[in-house]
């Protein structure tokens, strides 16, 4: 029988209630409490998912028999939630981004590693099967040499968005910036994953069509590790949400995603050739496109609960985390200087 994990989340919010019903299918994994100082939202959301309620995270880690912490509070309360966690040994899931500055990550990270506690950050836009399989295909040489790799993101968010939940969202204070920090750094993350980091960038940013003090929309180019070059375009004020699509040029081929599933494939060997590892099977078998919201949420933390029953580090461990953070701190440095 696999060690059942006993869960405190901070933040009775929408990503706080995608953890918990996440957390509600699987059999390693029971919610024991949560953090959330609006009474009238943690009182719901423990008659709808059970556990604890406490008003105070505090309160919360110092009371309840927790092994895990999920960290779904506004971007900028992460660092001092994850190193109070750490400071009470237990392990740390948190969603991105996992800091909104450089200091911010670094304690992080240090503190988890002092206390000898995993820290593991919420990417579930790379689990999807065809997302790995375009990874691996890389990696294999499959589309010879990269050339171009674009990520387009245009969604939508009205003002209500913006100004809803005390209105932290669009603050550099808490959201520590706009459509890059907040949306667009899924993008940022699955692309200096795919390409090798990035090596170099320009940037425009730009506050085009809300009342935010961060942007709402950025066209940023880049020089990847493997010497490709490339670019994302992102913006939150388009008319509705459209899928967003990553596109890949090489010298033998050319693969497209839209919301992470493939739209097209032209290389050497078809997609279904591609050689996956026993752990990329276990990620990703169960992804299907158009998969209902939540899913791969599910996926990653399954498989971040088997690695500490093994005392493995988590998918995707904040050193590696960091890194999207880095690159969109370097984006709004080289965009405001």
């Amino acid at each position: 029988m696999a060690h059942q994990f006993k869960i405190g989340i901070s933040g009775a919010g929408i990503i706080g209630e995608i953890h918990a019903r996440a957390l509600a299918s699987l059999d390693n994994a029971t919610l024991v409490a949560v953090a959330e100082p609006r009474e009238d939202a943690g009182k719901k959301f423990v008659e709808t998912f059970g556990g604890t309620h406490y008003a105070s995270y505090p309160e919360m880690l110092a009371d309840a028999d927790i092994d895990v912490v999920i960290v779904a509070t506004p971007s900028g309360l992460h660092p001092d939630q994850v190193v109070l966690a750490a400071e009470h040994g237990k392990h740390v899931i948190t969603e991105k981004p996992m800091a909104i500055t450089a200091e911010g990550l670094d304690r992080m990270i240090q503190a988890t590693e002092e206390a000898g506690v995993k820290l593991a950050v919420i990417f579930q836009n790379r689990l999807s099967k065809d997302m790995l399989t375009v990874k691996r295909a890389l990696e294999q040489g499959v589309f010879g040499k990269p050339i171009l790799a674009n990520y387009v993101m245009y969604w939508h968010r009205d003002q209500s968005y913006y100004d809803a939940n005390g209105g932290w969202r669009g603050t550099w204070a808490l959201d520590g910036g706009g459509a890059l920090m907040n949306q667009a750094i899924h993008l940022v993350d699955q692309l200096q994953w795919l390409m090798g980091g990035v090596q170099e960038l320009k940037a425009f940013t730009s506050t085009l069509n809300h009342t935010i003090e961060t942007e709402d929309t950025a066209a940023v180019s880049f020089v990847f590790g493997n010497g490709a070059l490339g670019t994302i375009t992102a913006t939150t004020c388009a008319n509705k949400d459209y899928p967003f699509r990553l596109e890949i040029i090489g010298t033998e081929g050319r693969v497209t995603l839209e919301q992470n599933a493939l739209t097209l494939w032209d290389a050497q060997m078809p997609a279904e050739d591609i050689e996956l590892t026993e752990e990329d099977h276990r990620l990703v078998d169960s992804w299907e496109p158009n998969e209902q919201w939540g899913l791969s949420h599910r996926r990653q933390l399954r498989l971040i609960l088997d690695q500490l029953e093994r005392g493995e580090q988590p998918y995707v461990s904040g050193n590696e985390a960091r890194a999207a953070v880095d690159v969109i701190l370097d984006i709004y440095t080289q965009a405001n200087g």
